[in-house]
């Protein structure tokens, strides 16, 4: 077994593609999550070959969403790419005016309903 760890998001991107490419019957990934380190390790092998990246930048959530994609489309032998897939991390929305906000009526928290019934409940117990 040949593992290498990858420095860079691009040389590991391409070895993770080189390596479903050549065994796509026993190629397999994996995404762990490190808690002591906060940090994401991703590997990819095929039982002959192994590459792994360790990351703890934010930014590469959204380049480990595209490669999953792209192993997801390699291993489901598919004849057009899945890209109809709604995004992992949809655009935030823009500022609204502070008008609009101000003019809608907020209904009452869940919460404060639910204390609400129950001291109701307790009255009528009460009264029996």
């Amino acid at each position: 077994l040949h593992m290498v760890y990858y420095n860079s998001w691009d040389a590991f991107e391409k070895a993770a593609e080189d390596i479903y490419a050549g065994a796509p019957d026993c190629a397999r990934y994996s995404i762990k999550y490190r808690n002591c380190d906060a940090a994401l390790v991703l590997k990819v092998t095929d039982n002959a070959s192994c590459a792994k990246l360790r990351t703890e930048k934010l930014e590469d959530l959204k380049k480990i969403a595209h490669l999953h994609r792209k192993l997801a489309h390699a291993a489901s032998n598919r004849a057009e790419p899945i890209k109809d897939l709604s995004p992992i991390f949809p655009e935030s929305p823009k500022a609204e005016p502070a008008a609009s906000e101000a003019s809608e009526a907020k209904p009452p928290a869940p919460q404060q309903q639910t204390a609400d019934k129950s001291k109701a409940k307790l009255r009528s117990k009460k009264r029996r």
